[in-house]
């Protein structure tokens, strides 16, 4: 019997694939079929994919054309005979325990998604977070949506990965990804699940490596049409919340999300004040509504950046202000 199914798309991650399959053979829970799709790689992923077929038999290799990460995804959901399904991207890997733990998580709530954090793995290492308490938590929807949306680094609930679903689930309410997306389609698909589910359950450890430093990742591709992406991701998750009737419910986070979206737009322009300014009014033209956010989470300059964009102060001095504080992405 299979209880859960391990799905793994693949593009030009060669340099990764053996921590990551290798954390995944090694799972404590022995009961898996690891699905792995090549989506068209023009390194040696497939060979390495290949090789760890011939020495795991619950290894499975599906070799096609490039694709997209969410068309990959969906031919693995098609595939996979697990009682339960979780996704994994290729240059990332688990801790040892990760599957059983969410698989009990689930069994014993009832839930059919469990969730856990994970490691912001850069090149200097991640950090250990402290739980007080190891017991599991059930989040509402709203709460879920809302922690989705303003959550950030190790606790970030956006990721598709780092969670369990109950496979009879996905297929009663036909859940797949969004093949027209090619930025950030996990978390349209993981606002939908959590609409349809009503709740998460959570387990408070850290047991997915996030590779925070892989420029080559599926999800990095999509950076050269930024805005194009956010126009099109916000209207997907609108949708998304307005067929929920949870928009207004989670409205300030929405706008908190847009914001950050905001900010990732800036810094993908030319460093010139001209170019900056005309990006904002862009931006804020389409999306009035953010001048109404109340921020979370964030610091005392973007407070400052957002208190200058409401005065309508589009000056150098603001550019300068922002460009200070905005990290890259």
């Amino acid at each position: 019997m299979v209880l859960v199914s391990v799905i793994v798309p693949v593009y030009n991650a060669e340099n990764y694939l053996n921590k990551c399959l290798t954390s995944i053979c090694h799972q404590s829970l022995k009961d898996i079929e690891i699905i792995t799709i090549n989506d068209g790689s023009e390194d040696q992923s497939l060979m390495v994919l290949q090789n760890f077929a011939q020495m795991d038999a619950r290894i499975t290799v599906l070799d096609i054309d490039n694709g997209g990460v969410s068309k990959a995804r969906n031919l693995g959901m098609e595939q996979a005979k697990g009682q339960y399904i979780t996704f994994v991207d290729a240059d990332d890997w688990l801790e040892l325990t990760m599957l059983e733990e969410l698989f009990h998580a689930c069994r014993l709530t009832g839930s059919n998604i469990a969730k856990c954090d994970l490691f912001w793995q850069e090149e200097i290492g991640s950090r250990q977070l402290y739980y007080p308490s190891k017991t599991y938590f059930t989040y509402s929807a709203t709460v879920c949506l809302n922690k989705l949306f303003t959550e950030k680094g190790e606790k970030h609930f956006g990721f598709v990965s780092c969670k369990l679903y109950k496979k009879s689930f996905i297929d009663l309410h036909k859940l797949k990804f969004d093949e027209t997306m090619n930025f950030a389609e996990d978390t349209v698909f993981l606002t939908r699940a959590v609409i349809k589910n009503q709740s998460i359950c959570y387990v408070p450890k850290q047991l997915y490596y996030y590779n925070v430093g892989n420029q080559n990742s599926l999800t990095c591709r999509a950076m050269c049409n930024v805005r194009n992406n956010y126009d099109l991701l916000y209207k997907k998750l609108f949708e998304e919340l307005q067929s929920g009737e949870v928009y207004e419910k989670v409205k300030n986070s929405f706008l908190n999300y847009q914001f950050e979206g905001l900010l990732v737009i800036l810094h993908q322009c030319p460093a010139k004040p001209q170019a900056i300014k005309n990006a904002l009014q862009s931006f804020l033209q389409a999306y009035p509504e953010v001048l109404k956010v109340k921020l979370m989470n964030r610091k005392l300059q973007q407070f400052i950046f957002l208190k200058l964009i409401k005065m309508n102060w589009l000056t150098l001095s603001s550019t300068l202000i922002y460009m200070k504080v905005k990290r890259a992405k």
